[in-house]
């Protein structure tokens, strides 16, 4: 296969990919950065078909508007990934635009004033390398954040992930090397350094498609995990994965003849919030009730949402006198620090009660309930004769 051939296999190859990213982004449109990757890509993808070009079109076409969109179109994709991998702050994308203006200029200069091939594959090559190793950066912080926040991620693969940053280190050695070694033929030129060239640019973009396909399946994968485990609002327990820990945690208990104590903990003004403000606003009180009360407690305690409004805190070794002081702890820190909505401070409003059961008395179902009782007391407490 000559190279006029593989330019053409090239850019459909491109095509195709760019068409299942876009297909990917479609199916999946709640990750974010998807839609900025695909529209990226597609950018290059034009790019690359005008470059395939040169020698039959004029130079403002195969080689300045090709480089522009080919470089350019990398400006989203690089977005896109750091917005993907929980870096929407990350200054690298304005680093490379800036980047970007100074290469056109220079392709510019050697297109127009100074007309030399050699340099504009050196400058442009120089592009490709920063955009490398900014790429291999975002996903190697990323996977750092994540697996951080996320607890799920420390468990999965990331295969895509790793696929993209070994090809991002790959192509920043094998950009830098082509710079020495590559001719000032067009692509379709019959030079073998130009074959190796075009058949390692066909396997790149094939790789770095597949790539992030695969991370948006594991990232699916990784969604569903965290919501058969944690609350998808306040990020702590559900109640499921609660009942399944606090039966281990009191069966450690009930060996040991240690006491356990369970606080629920019902955020009574929830609705109102929500008449107010909104949804919105009602869950940001709700991640920042549960926030509160994660700083209060210890390792071992274990905290989730169990139902529309309420939390409940399994406490481990801990008495009466235990929970009263985890109880006041918790009601200082949430009165003590407000939440502010447009201005606004919104004070959450809550109940706590406190069950404790010794040895043989440890029966989660029975706990609850009790919890649930009391809860309803505090709610509504009797009325003193008069």
């Amino acid at each position: 296969m000559d190279n006029q051939n593989l330019a053409i296999a090239l850019a459909l190859v491109s095509m195709i990919t760019g068409v299942a990213l876009l297909v990917n982004w479609a199916g999946n449109k709640q990750i974010p950065g998807l839609l900025r990757i695909a529209a990226g890509y597609m950018t290059t993808c034009v790019g690359i078909l005008l470059l395939t070009l040169q020698g039959t079109q004029p130079p403002f076409i195969s080689i300045f508007l090709a480089n522009a969109l080919i470089m350019g179109g990398r400006i989203p994709v690089l977005s896109g990934l750091a917005n993907f991998w929980n870096q929407e702050t990350t200054k690298l994308p304005l680093i490379f635009f800036v980047c970007f203006l100074g290469t056109m200029a220079g392709i510019y200069y050697f297109v127009y004033i100074d007309e030399s091939i050699l340099w504009r594959i050196r400058i442009s090559a120089v592009m490709m390398v920063i955009f490398s190793t900014s790429t291999a950066y975002v996903l190697a912080k990323g996977l750092k954040i994540e697996r951080k926040l996320r607890p799920i991620m420390a468990i999965n693969t990331n295969f895509g992930a790793y696929l993209l940053l070994t090809l991002s280190l790959f192509n920043a050695v094998v950009e830098f090397v082509l710079m020495l070694f590559l001719d000032t033929q067009p692509l379709s030129s019959a030079e073998p350094v130009t074959t190796v060239l075009l058949i390692g640019a066909i396997v790149s973009m094939t790789i770095f498609a597949f790539s992030i396909i695969i991370m948006t399946m594991e990232e699916l994968k990784v969604e569903y995990q965290e919501d058969a485990i944690f609350d998808p609002i306040t990020t702590i327990l559900n109640e499921r994965t609660f009942i399944e820990v606090s039966n281990r945690v009191l069966g450690v208990a009930l060996r040991y003849t240690k006491p356990v104590s369970l606080l629920t903990l019902e955020l009574t003004n929830l609705d109102d919030i929500i008449k107010q403000h909104g949804i919105k606003v009602g869950n940001a009180m709700l991640r920042h009730f549960a926030l509160m009360a994660t700083d209060r407690r210890r390792n071992e305690d274990v905290l989730a949402r169990s139902s529309y409004k309420q939390f409940r805190m399994l406490l481990p070794g801990v008495d009466e006198a235990g929970s009263a002081v985890v109880i006041k702890k918790i009601k200082n820190a949430v009165l003590g620090e407000e939440y502010v909505y447009r201005g606004n401070s919104l004070r959450a409003e809550f109940l706590i009660s406190a069950v404790t059961k010794r040895e043989e008395d440890l029966h989660l179902q029975q706990m609850l309930q009790e919890g649930e009782v009391e809860i309803i007391r505090l709610k509504h407490p009797p009325v003193s004769p008069a």
